[in-house]
């Protein structure tokens, strides 16, 4: 919520002051989008397909149990298919630890984001600034459009350049770790997990980049390394 909302505001405030930013703002649209995508869909996944699907499953076979063994069995299914399908289980290490890999990206972007909003602001009121008092008098001093020039400079050479180098790395550490979490859970023996690939990359964005991940689930893609 946070990064759309700075997102707006640095399109609507900043960008008409400062022309330059429309690049680097493209690229922070594209990247919030898909991290947005990808959290509301892991929401969703989590509290329908692994909760409420298990407990669909659980009240059905409680209404056709016949003993206490099997509302005992049942219960324990509900569990496990719990814990299996949410990544707590032994098992799913591997996945949960990527998905934590993927959200601390998630999180770094956003800090990324946050410094790039402070520092647009603060260059559009600087120029905002300059450019009422040249309204306001005939003539600025030599002084003042020294400042504002260098000022401009330096956020063009400086400050520019080192938010793009670490947005560039920031997008291109998400992606490839998303490829993998796919990769994962294309080749999980769970079904819902095969889903929720597919729900990830419902529009082939990432199987465009990788081709693996539209492989069939032969018996030799089953046993690929994912981290190659």
């Amino acid at each position: 919520a946070s990064v759309w909302t700075r997102q707006t505001s640095l399109g609507k405030i900043a960008l008409p002051m400062i022309p330059e930013l429309q690049p680097i703002l493209h690229t922070t649209n594209l990247l919030s989008s898909e991290m947005i995508h990808f959290v509301h869909q892991m929401a969703y996944y989590t509290a329908f397909e692994v909760m409420e699907c298990s407990w669909a499953e659980l009240m059905k076979r409680l209404r056709t149990a016949e003993n206490l063994d099997e509302v005992i069995d049942a219960h324990e299914e509900f569990l496990n298919s719990v814990i299996r399908r949410a990544l707590l289980g032994e098992l799913s290490k591997d996945l949960l630890t990527q998905l934590r890999a993927i959200y601390d990206r998630v999180v770094e972007f956003d800090a990324v984001q946050s410094r790039l909003y402070t520092e647009a602001m603060a260059e559009s009121d600087a120029r905002r600034n300059y450019e009422a008092q040249c309204k306001s008098k005939k003539r600025v001093s030599q002084e003042v459009e020294d400042s504002d020039l260098e000022r401009r400079h330096t956020f063009a050479i400086e400050t520019m350049p080192k938010l793009e180098t670490q947005l560039k790395i920031v997008s291109q550490s998400y992606q490839d770790m998303v490829r993998t979490f796919l990769l994962q859970l294309t080749v999980s023996q769970d079904q819902s997990l095969q889903w929720l690939s597919f729900r990830l990359d419902f529009n082939t964005h990432y199987k465009r980049k990788d081709a693996r991940l539209g492989t069939p689930l032969t018996y030799q893609h089953k046993n690929l390394n994912v981290q190659d």
